[in-house]
Parts: C-alpha cells; sequence; structure tokens
C-alpha cells in the first residue's frame, strides 16, 4: 500500500520550493548539497506515505538525516531544514502487545545527530559548561522524577526514553557543533518551512490532508501527531502541513517568518528570498492560527529592537493586534470563547490540583479532577506549556524550565562584546527573537510539541554561535598581538653575545 499520489503531490510542491532557494546559493557544490537535501526530503515523505511499519520509517528518517551532513555545511543547519519538513507523526512502539514508547521524528533526528556527530570530527567544538546547561539538566530530571513518581519501573523507563534523552542528545550536540557559516542556517530553516509551507497551502485550497490516512495504510493503530479531525474556522480549512496540528504550524511558521527577515537584513532585497518569505507567510495564514501571528509579532518586534529600529519593532504588535480583532474569521465570538477558557485553565486547574500542584498529578485528567474545562471536543485542552508542565511534573518542574528559556537571553550580550561579523550577529539577534516569541507562544499551545523542542534546540544554536564567536575572537587578539622586540647583537669570533630582550 502506498498513498502515491499524496507522494507525487509532496514532492512536486517540495520541488516548486527548490527554485528560489537554489538561486540564493553561493557557491556551486551548494546546489548539490540542496538537491541531497530534496532527496532526503521526498524519501522521508515517501516512507511515512508507506505500508512500512513505523520503526522502519523513523529508522529511515535517522539514516536520510545522516547522509545528509555534510563537512561544508552547519549540522544546524540541516537539522533545522528536516526539523520544519519532515511529518511530525509517530507512533507508540508495542513489543508483543505492551507500550514500550513513544517513536517519533524528535526521538529519530537526536539519534540522527549523535551519529552524525560521531561520524563528523570536523564539526566538533569544544566549550565550557555554561548555566544554561545546567538548568536544563535540572528541569529534565526534576521533571522526570516528577512524573514517575506514582509509576511503574516500565513507566519510568518510558518517561526517561520519552523526556530525557531526545532532548537531551539533542541541546548536547547541537550546543556543541560549529557554525561557520551563520547565514546558511537561517536560509536551510527558511527553504524547510517554505516547503511545508506550500504543503499547508495546497490543504486549504484542495481540502486535502496530504499526511491524512498514514494510520490506515500501515495498518498502525496506534499512530499519533497525524491529521484524523479536519478542523475549520470560518468555513475554511484548516491546513496542517507536515505538523502535528495547525496550532502548531501556525506557531512554526511565525518563527521561520522571524528568521525569514533576518535573512533578509542579511542578503538584502532578492526575488528568490522574498518568494520563500511570501510562502513562509502565505502557509502561515492557511493555518488560521492565532499563536503564529504572536509568534511573528513578537519575534520582529524583539528583533528590531535589538538592532535599534524601534519603529517598526512598535509597530508590529500593533498590526498584529489590529489583524487579529478586526478580521472576523480570527476574532469576535470564536476569540472570545478562546480566550475566557485559557484564562479559566490558568486560574482553575492550579486550584483543582490541590496540594498535586507541586509536584504534579498526572494522572489528574484520568482521575476526573479537571472534568470542568473538558472543552466541545469533549476532552481537557491544555493548551499552555507551562499549566501542562504543572499538571505533570508540578511547580518544581516548571520553575527550572522558565529559568532554562530566560537563561537563553545571557548569552546575547556575551556575543556582542566579543564584535562578531555582522551574519553571526544577525544569526544570534535572530535567535533570541524567536526564543521571545517561545517564550510568549508556548502560553497558547501544548506542551512537549514541535515548539517546546524548538526552544531547546535554539538555546543549543545560540551557545554553540557563542563560542564560535569567541573562537574566532582569540585568534583576532593572537595575531594582533604584537611580537616580542629582540634585540640582536653580532657575532665576536664565532660566539654570540647575549642579547637583550
Amino acid at each position: 500500500m502506498f498513498l502515491w499520489k499524496n507522494a507525487v503531490v509532496i514532492c512536486a510542491l517540495l520541488g516548486l520550493a527548490t527554485l528560489p532557494a537554489t538561486m540564493l546559493v553561493r557557491e556551486r557544490w551548494e546546489k548539490v548539497y540542496a538537491a541531497r537535501l530534496v532527496i532526503g526530503g521526498g524519501v522521508m515523505a515517501c516512507l511515512m506515505l508507506s505500508a512500512a511499519p513505523m520503526v522502519l520509517t523513523q529508522i529511515g528518517f535517522l539514516l536520510v538525516m545522516v547522509a545528509s551532513f555534510d563537512k561544508r555545511v552547519p549540522m544546524s543547519a540541516t537539522y533545522l531544514f528536516f526539523f520544519f519538513w519532515a511529518p511530525a507523526a509517530g507512533s507508540l512502539l508495542a513489543v508483543a502487545g505492551a507500550y514500550i514508547a513513544p517513536l517519533t521524528p524528535f526521538l529519530s533526528f537526536a539519534g540522527a545527530l549523535l551519529a552524525g556527530y560521531l561520524l563528523h570530527p570536523e564539526h566538533h567544538q569544544r566549550r565550557r559548561f555554561v548555566m544554561t546547561d545546567l538548568y536544563m539538566l535540572a528541569f529534565l530530571l526534576t521533571f522526570c522524577v516528577c512524573v514517575s513518581l506514582r509509576a511503574p519501573p516500565s513507566g519510568i523507563a518510558r518517561n526517561v526514553v520519552n523526556y530525557f534523552i531526545p532532548y537531551m542528545l539533542t541541546f548536547h550536540v547541537l550546543s556543541r557543533v560549529r557554525i561557520a557559516r551563520p547565514e546558511l542556517v537561517l536560509r536551510l530553516l527558511l527553504f524547510g518551512a517554505a516547503a511545508a509551507s506550500l504543503l499547508c497551502i495546497f490543504e486549504t485550497v484542495r481540502r486535502w490532508p496530504l499526511y491524512a490516512g498514514i494510520a490506515w495504510v500501515k495498518g498502525d493503530l496506534w499512530t499519533i501527531d497525524m491529521p484524523t479531525t479536519w478542523l475549520e474556522r470560518g468555513g475554511i480549512a484548516r491546513a496542517y502541513g507536515p505538523y502535528a496540528h495547525p496550532l502548531t504550524g501556525g506557531a512554526m511558521l511565525g518563527l521561520a517568518a522571524t528568521a525569514a527577515w533576518a535573512l533578509y537584513q542579511a542578503r538584502g532585497r532578492s526575488g528568490p528570498m522574498l518568494a520563500l518569505g511570501f510562502a513562509a507567510l502565505l502557509g502561515l495564514a492557511s493555518t488560521l492560527s492565532r499563536s503564529g501571528m504572536v509568534a511573528i509579532a513578537v519575534g520582529i518586534m524583539v528583533f528590531q529592537t535589538l538592532r535599534g529600529r524601534y519603529m517598526l519593532a512598535v509597530l508590529m504588535p500593533l498590526a498584529g493586534l489590529a489583524v487579529i480583532t478586526t478580521l472576523p474569521i480570527l476574532g469576535h465570538d470564536e476569540a472570545r470563547l478562546s480566550t475566557l477558557y485559557r484564562l479559566e485553565l490558568v486560574t482553575g486547574v492550579p486550584r483543582a490540583l490541590g496540594h498535586g500542584v507541586w509536584f504534579g498529578y498526572r494522572e489528574a485528567i484520568q482521575q476526573g479532577l479537571l472534568d470542568a474545562f473538558i472543552q466541545g471536543q469533549g476532552i481537557v485542552d491544555l493548551v499552555n506549556t507551562y499549566l501542562a508542565i504543572v499538571v505533570q511534573g508540578g511547580v518544581v518542574s516548571l520553575l527550572p524550565f522558565a529559568v532554562f528559556l530566560l537563561s537563553t537571553f545571557l548569552h546575547y550580550p556575551s556575543i556582542r562584546r566579543m564584535r562578531p561579523d555582522r551574519e553571526q550577529l544577525l544569526l544570534a539577534q535572530a535567535l533570541v527573537a524567536i526564543q521571545a516569541a517561545l517564550l510568549v507562544s508556548l502560553a497558547l499551545m501544548s506542551s512537549w510539541a514541535a515548539p517546546m523542542q524548538m526552544s531547546f534546540v535554539v538555546a543549543a544554536v545560540l551557545i554553540a554561535l557563542r563560542f564560535e564567536v569567541a573562537r574566532a575572537h582569540d585568534a583576532a587578539r593572537r595575531i594582533a598581538k604584537p611580537a616580542p622586540l629582540v634585540a640582536t647583537l653580532p657575532e665576536v669570533e664565532g660566539e654570540k653575545l647575549p642579547a637583550l630582550r
């Protein structure tokens, strides 16, 4: 079984995004590398739409990413392309009927990063321990302990595989690889996001969810993070694209639009880049997601503030607010009800948890403690990452997570003091802006999804950039340091006299 029509459409849309992307290359070898990425992206789509079991599909994802790493391209750039492009669908891995752990692309990509790190020592970058490492480790350990308090040994192992291993591996590898070409990181991120946006646009126009039906083709009853319910807003279909939900897709494409604006500052005005950026904006619009609007408004506002361009920094949030409140399809009654529901979650869930608010009570939903917050779809929709962390891991898990996110911003002043080149500075500003947008957007969506994963990726890449800049700064200081003056005296009868230093 193979959804060949879906595969043809997806590969054609990926090829369409490749045309402007190849026009932005600076060297000839980059076109060959872009072709490798396109082939890898097409293989991923075909694997997902085939009857191959989900285990083999995720192994295929790992092998494709490992094969795509190149010594001339930062590993973070390759990772971000596939992170935005690859379908998010995964499965609950079961052996002999026993549920072992969720198997998702994020776990596969973490394994690919580890394999690529071992196979490409030229990308290695030595760095010292920073406080962000401590906060990240504290959050993952605290959360895993709290969520496993009443779990059996198999549940504890499942939590370690689901939460600790992929996030720890991803952060560890991406923060310890070189970023020799900062502009290429932004460009490949935009390339992957633009290709994903074309899928979103197609789904809205044709009302055809391209990654729906995966469970039927694979015969997998435990497929997760795939389109199951066709959502509409104002009579218009909300696109999924390769993402698990239009809410997630909107936030991710909003972050990509921020990266596109940074790339515009680095490369200047050009038709191909405008085409990719415009595609990302249209993809964001096709998700009909208010979280995406918030992400792009906050991201560009922070980016322009860091560059000292305050006029656009003020206008962006005002424009976003005007769009959300004036467009009937985004505002009015539905927006009001959604806002009220989110406020009720923030104020009511901690009270419903009682003493469980400190260390979490993951059984709260199953035991009916949160039944008062069941919404129209018949579920308790914890569309707030911070609140979901409190429910599962308590306040003691939320605090290190918040400190981890905030500590990311402290790396920017260190980078700025070392006088980076223009591309390095723009990448640092873009990463800080994306993290600021994530800090706000995470309050509008579910936990442990792509945006939360992206927050770990951004923190890791910013740390790697900091030490890349530090290495170049130290090398420049050594070159600029004058050689010591040595006074030489002539030799007398074959014997050199002592010299003053």
